[in-house]
């Protein structure tokens, strides 16, 4: 998320946190939509309850896949298996450039073949 956010306990402010942080904090009760707020960018304090957090939301509901990874993946991990992707990726194209025309030859008698039935 682009937006980062400070809340007001009563006691005192906190932040900088994430939006997903915000929401997070607000479903597990420890913040409610009477909470002050602000962006980071901003001086203007508003309840909770007035600030838009939908794009926040949404991705808290439907995490994209790369949020999924880096949350369930140490970085370690997440580099191996892009290495392993791009190597896997290189060595499908090195064989489809070599072995197109044989692939090409199959697919023809294939379609021949059903064309006769």
């Amino acid at each position: 998320m682009a937006h980062k956010y400070y809340y007001d306990t009563g006691e005192e402010k906190i932040g900088p946190v994430t939006g997903n942080e915000l929401v997070q904090l607000r479903s597990s009760g420890r913040i409610d939509n009477k909470t002050w707020v602000r962006r980071e960018d901003s001086s203007t304090w508003r309840p909770l309850g007035s600030t838009d957090l939908r794009e926040e939301e949404e991705e808290e509901a439907n995490p994209s896949l790369w949020k999924l990874l880096t949350r369930n993946m140490s970085t370690g991990n997440l580099v191996l298996m892009g290495a392993v992707a791009v190597v896997f990726v290189l060595l499908v194209l090195g064989v489809l450039s070599v072995a197109w025309p044989f692939i090409l030859v199959a697919i023809a008698v294939w379609l021949l073949a059903r064309a006769v039935r």
